[in-house]
């Protein structure tokens, strides 16, 4: 790794934390690269993230991940299972767990179809939660509806539509994002996620990821991330890393901080096999 890519990790990984993080925080390749993986997600995280990346990726994978942070006592567990081999469409079943700020159970099921070129996809979930002022534990479903756009050049475009339905829940909020990456450029990989939160007027409403992925071998990735948020007026850094043992095993481990808030760091594990 040159001088200048250390510099920018260590840049990256000063500033200190704030609200809690969103959904799409919770695996670790999204956390480090600041959330801009909707055109990038692994297959067990392609639920959370954009369901039509089920459909490019072929084959069997299993998956959990863990986020976790001392302050306001959160706690997050996602448990994936993918089948797309089986079938035309490729699937995904996933139980989710929220402790904190966001508390919820959700299970949730998710397939996708396409082609090279153009892939769509969908989530249906059942959703058990409650809102932070301690209300009543309700049940509710929820969808997202994602496309992928493969280009040439090694670019990718997403559209993705989160909890599309309306629900009485504050941390289930109506999002469109648009995003783009772009892999090949020697051993690094950029992505950007324009992401509109539709509970809020434009000028509260807009959030901006930005992130990047340096392979530094066969095996190691690292990777770092910036997350601009409109709600909250805060910007968040963050790092991880990325391992993975002949592409049948992959390992990922972030931390993110915001930079206005002195606090405790989130931590996220995540573990993806393929079989």
């Amino acid at each position: 790794m040159n001088k200048t890519t250390l510099i920018l990790c260590l840049t990256l990984a000063t500033p200190a934390l704030g609200a809690p993080p969103g959904i799409e925080f919770l695996d670790a390749r999204a956390l480090s690269m600041g959330g801009a993986v909707r055109t990038l997600a692994d297959p067990t995280a392609a639920a959370l993230l954009n369901p039509a990346a089920l459909g490019p990726v072929r084959g069997f994978f299993g998956g959990t991940t863990y986020a976790t942070r001392r302050d306001e006592a959160f706690d997050g567990l996602a448990l994936t299972l993918v089948d797309n081999v089986t079938s035309p469409m490729g699937g995904s079943l996933q139980y989710l767990r929220l402790r904190g700020a966001e508390e919820r159970e959700d299970l949730s099921l998710s397939l996708a179809s396409g082609k090279r070129g153009l892939w769509w996809g969908f989530t249906v979930r059942y959703v058990q939660g409650r809102n932070p002022d301690g209300s009543a534990w309700a049940e509710e479903f929820n969808a997202d509806l994602g496309f992928l756009f493969e280009r040439p050049g090694n670019v990718r475009v997403a559209v993705v539509g989160s909890n599309l339905l309306d629900t009485s829940l504050d941390h289930l909020p109506r999002k469109v994002a648009l995003a783009a990456s772009r892999t090949g450029l020697g051993r690094w990989t950029v992505a950007a996620d324009l992401v509109r939160n539709l509970e809020h007027e434009v000028s509260r409403g807009l959030d901006l990821h930005l992130g990047a992925e340096y392979a530094a071998g066969r095996a190691w990735t690292l990777r770092v991330g910036q997350l601009w948020r409109g709600d909250t007026g805060k910007d968040y850094a963050s790092l991880g890393v990325g391992w993975a043992h002949k592409d049948a095993l992959r390992f990922g481990y972030g931390l993110q901080r915001a930079r206005q808030e002195a606090g405790e760091l989130l931590h996220v594990l995540s573990l993806e096999g393929s079989f």
